[in-house]
């Protein structure tokens, strides 16, 4: 007699779950990963400010960690100008504007 039991672990299950509640496993398992944005001091803001103008001035590239859709995201690029609350960002992608509220760390990439 075999004793051995095949089984196929979730795939079993889902094909008897209705796709809504499929979807809705999937929002909570991306859920998971979910953050809160940060809250910066004043002194982590003014050396967020001095590099992004060092960068500004000598045309360095950054490294940006901003805060968008529950998530921090990482974007590399060149500074072209700031104002209005935004930076002008450009990569090999294109131009990017970014909103200053909501970068939560930068440095320059050397």
């Amino acid at each position: 007699m075999n004793d051995k039991v095949n089984d196929r672990g979730t795939i079993k299950w889902t094909s008897m779950m209705l796709p809504e509640h499929v979807e809705m496993l999937n929002q909570w398992y991306e859920s998971e990963n979910d953050v809160e944005k940060p809250i910066l001091s004043e002194d982590q803001l003014e050396e967020m400010q001095r590099t992004i103008l060092e960068a500004m001035e000598y045309k360095r590239k950054i490294s940006l960690f901003f805060f968008e859709q529950r998530r921090i995201h990482l974007y590399e690029g060149y500074i072209n100008g700031a104002g209005m609350g935004r930076l002008e960002v450009e990569n090999e992608d294109g131009t990017d504007f970014l909103s200053i509220h909501d970068i939560v760390d930068v440095s320059i990439v050397e």
